[in-house]
């Protein structure tokens, strides 16, 4: 991601702005907030374990689901709902699911069910794996984007 906040994916570029966002990308904001400096302040200091429920509510998945594309154990689920908050590195991927879930609902118009379809509809790119499940590192994730990306732009190579 490029300072100005512009995704680089191939030779098209995917714009995500948190600050731009629209009340239509209202996970993102349900989540953490619209402000640049908020989603940073609150990813350092660790989200709370609340999040968790909202992403699993807007992307129409189980813990069991939440658990295997987060990499979270259920033991440390149990003891970040104790001490409320989730690390920061649990937060960023945290983070990660609630923008390529904005980005999948605003390429598909805003349609919550088409977006959640999308994310877990097999995709051979991906050897099979759905986007969630692709998206489970920074590289599967910024793939997904770049697919996003490629969609959203008409370009299918």
């Amino acid at each position: 991601m490029s300072a100005s906040g512009r995704i680089e994916s191939g030779s098209s570029k995917l714009q995500f702005n948190p600050a731009k966002a629209t009340k239509k990308n209202k996970l993102l904001a349900l989540v953490i907030g619209m402000d640049r400096i908020k989603i940073q302040t609150s990813l350092l200091e660790g989200l709370s374990v609340k999040a968790i429920a909202h992403i699993e509510k807007a992307l129409g998945i189980d813990q069991k689901t939440f658990l295997l594309i987060s990499g979270m154990s259920k033991a440390t689920l149990s003891r970040r709902k104790q001490a409320g908050r989730l690390t920061p590195d649990e937060s960023s991927k945290v983070y990660r699911f609630v923008q390529l879930y904005d980005l999948v609902k605003a390429m598909m118009l805003d349609d919550d069910e088409k977006a959640k379809n999308w994310l877990k509809t097999p995709e051979p790119l991906f050897g099979g794996n759905t986007p969630l499940e692709h998206a489970r590192t920074e590289f599967g994730a910024k793939e997904v984007e770049d697919l996003i990306g490629r969609i959203r732009h008409g370009v299918f190579s």
